[in-house]
């Protein structure tokens, strides 16, 4: 049985960070990942014949962002000029109005301001107006901000989020630029961890491929997988470890790509929201023409997502043809060439989008970078407070972790 410094569990952003921090460190590691590629949530899909990251897409906070210059070294183009349309009704719909786009739009902006100006810790649905003609569009776009709906989302966990610098998506793909980074790094795919047994002197981590000890474990697995007990642990994991994962879960984030024979006429790179003139009809997101090519990308989130995430291939596609009808007339009808969707939600390796902390939990991020037995060093994106829910900050807990596991040696 091979004997390591430091086992990695996760080959995701915050794997693939811990692996090159301990590369450079001279300690000797194995990183195992359950998948037979890299990346987890950061995954570029090229079956359409051009770049669609099927999870994390934007560069957030992107003058804090370790990846902006990853990105410049590595001659990864992205766009920082991008239009947010933040409302889109046109063609058979007609335009809307430009005070009823300005009326949705103040809401939208006054909203998310109170929400990042937040000092309780309660539902984010406390900030909402009452009756508000926009709550709809506004639990729409929450949901693709959280991967959870507003009732379930703390606000001083949002609050504690770092956004500066801007949100620019990668021309080739942010997944694409992880893995180039990570190139080089021994990685052991297909090889997924059913036990870790941290009971004796050394680690030992079962895998369907064999077994391996460590003097330290980095856990960076998906919180729902940790949830749904997708690695046994002897022993258990601590009670108020179990609790705090239980409190910080990943909702639903789902996204669908939809080609075209050709760009969108008339329109830049620009990303918004669909709305429709019956008020019951649930807004649809629309990413359009992204680097002038012609793909739509719609992204789903929250419960909404939950429910577009079981639909057959027909039904959601039928829920997007009618957006893009909206918005761009009923020649759309005979404009797709190809489309792809993501199941993050059933995939057994993440089962979710990206963690929130609930209403009054967001205090117990805090446990997520607690060492458990002077063995076990936890990443991901769900042990950063000020860039949860990022592809960086799953990769500056990954460096943190590692550095941990060093000092543990």
């Amino acid at each position: 049985m091979s004997h390591y410094d430091v086992a990695v569990i996760g080959a995701g952003a915050a794997g693939l960070a811990a692996g090159l921090e301990l590369q450079k460190a001279g300690k000797s590691f194995i990183v195992l990942e359950a998948r037979d590629r890299i990346g987890g949530r950061a995954f570029t899909d090229t079956s359409l014949g051009l770049p669609f990251d099927c999870g994390a897409h934007w560069l957030h906070a992107a003058a804090q962002n370790p990846f902006t210059k990853i990105a410049d070294r590595l001659g990864f183009a992205y766009n920082s000029k991008i239009s947010w349309a933040d409302v889109i009704r046109m063609g058979n719909g007609g335009p809307l109005p430009e005070a009823v786009q300005a009326e949705a739009v103040d809401y939208i902006v006054d909203v998310l301001t109170r929400l990042s100006e937040a000092t309780e810790d309660v539902p984010f649905s406390a900030s909402l107006e009452p009756g508000n003609r926009w709550n709809p569009l506004m639990d729409h776009i929450i949901g693709q901000i959280t991967s959870h709906d507003p009732q379930n989302c703390s606000t001083l966990d949002y609050a504690r989020y770092i956004e500066d610098g801007g949100d620019f998506p990668v021309k080739d793909g942010y997944g694409a630029l992880v893995a180039r980074n990570a190139a080089g790094l021994p990685v052991t795919l297909s090889t997924p961890v059913t036990c870790i047994d941290w009971s004796g002197q050394h680690a030992r981590v079962e895998t369907e491929r064999g077994n391996v000890t460590a003097s330290a474990i980095i856990l960076a697995v998906p919180v729902n997988v940790l949830i749904a007990d997708g690695i046994r642990f002897t022993p258990a994991l601590p009670p108020d470890l179990v609790q705090a994962l239980h409190d910080c879960p990943m909702g639903v984030s789902e996204k669908v790509a939809i080609l075209l024979d050709r760009p969108i006429d008339g329109f830049s790179h620009i990303y918004g929201d669909v709305i429709f003139e019956d008020p019951a009809k649930q807004p649809f997101n629309l990413h359009i023409n992204p680097f002038g090519r012609p793909l739509l990308v719609s992204h789903m989130g929250g419960s909404y997502g939950a429910e577009v995430e079981k639909l057959s291939d027909d039904a959601i596609m039928a829920l997007a043809m009618e957006a893009m009808v909206e918005a761009f007339g009923s020649g759309m009808k005979t404009r797709v060439v190809k489309t792809l969707r993501t199941h993050w939600a059933s995939d057994p390796y993440s089962l979710g989008g990206y963690s929130h902390a609930k209403p009054g939990k967001a205090a117990l991020r805090l446990k997520f970078s607690e060492t458990i037995g002077d063995r076990i060093v936890l990443a991901g994106e769900h042990c950063s407070i000020p860039f949860y829910s990022t592809v960086h900050g799953a990769h500056l807990s990954g460096i943190a972790a590692a550095e941990k596991a060093v000092r543990l040696l």
